[in-house]
């Protein structure tokens, strides 16, 4: 990542890390080879200006702490031989989208371990001035189809303190990931919006199975991801 920093000196970090993630969405990925694994999923953070600096370092460190804990190291570890392939994203509004970890493969306690130590480490890219849920869908979903791995079950974890207000259509997004067989939940962040969870349920979240895990603020945030993931990284068969 240093090297590629060093590469587009004469941009901004948030152009560089934007080219990023377009070359990585338009990259081609030949079927055969995709490595399967039993759950694709992609964790995507809300980084618009409604978060402040201290509720966004307590999305970093629960979700940190999520992958240090001894049960989601065990769920992991239950999706032997195929494990995991997560992805961390940072979205807010179109165009803005980061890519702060790609997709890495967890097998075992840990994998899981040393990814929550790189999570731990993750830094803000972006104080976006719109919350662009049909953003976070949309690249999210183009970023699971364009990877080298094959989920049997592919998701994306939309976590967000307030309702779209942004372009493009979230309807149109979620449907759009549907018909590509991914899967949507939302962790709605209800500090300031009581009835935020309705919202989710009505207008986000997609697929079969799908759901939401609400936290009550950003404190029970660590609580939420961490009873999330525990569903999320189940055996294909439960």
């Amino acid at each position: 990542m240093r090297a590629f920093w060093r590469g587009w000196s004469g941009l901004s970090r948030a152009m560089a890390s934007q080219c990023l993630l377009l070359a990585m969405l338009a990259a081609p990925v030949q079927a055969q080879q995709e490595t399967p694994v039993a759950v694709e999923l992609v964790l995507a953070l809300d980084a618009s200006a409604s978060v402040d600096r201290q509720e966004f370092a307590l999305q970093v460190q629960g979700l940190a702490a999520a992958f240090r804990d001894p049960d989601v190291q065990r769920a992991v570890e239950d999706l032997q031989p195929l494990g995991a392939a997560i992805a961390v994203v940072q979205w807010g509004g179109p165009g803005e989208t980061q890519v702060v970890l790609p997709f890495t493969q967890l097998n075992s306690a840990r994998d899981s371990k040393a990814f929550g130590f790189r999570l731990a480490l993750i830094h803000r890219f972006m104080w976006a001035s719109v919350t662009s849920i049909a953003t976070g869908i949309s690249d999210s979903a183009a970023l699971i189809e364009g990877n080298e791995f094959d989920g049997q079950r592919k998701v994306i974890d939309v976590a967000g303190d307030g309702e779209d207000n942004g372009a493009p259509d979230l309807e149109a997004a979620r449907q759009a990931a549907r018909r590509q067989g991914i899967i949507i939940n939302g962790l709605p962040i209800m500090a300031d919006s009581p009835d935020l969870a309705e919202y989710y349920k009505k207008r986000v979240i997609i697929g079969p199975e799908s759901f939401v895990e609400p936290a009550r603020d950003f404190t029970d945030y660590a609580r939420a991801i961490r009873a999330k993931l525990l569903k999320e990284l189940r055996p294909l068969a439960s």
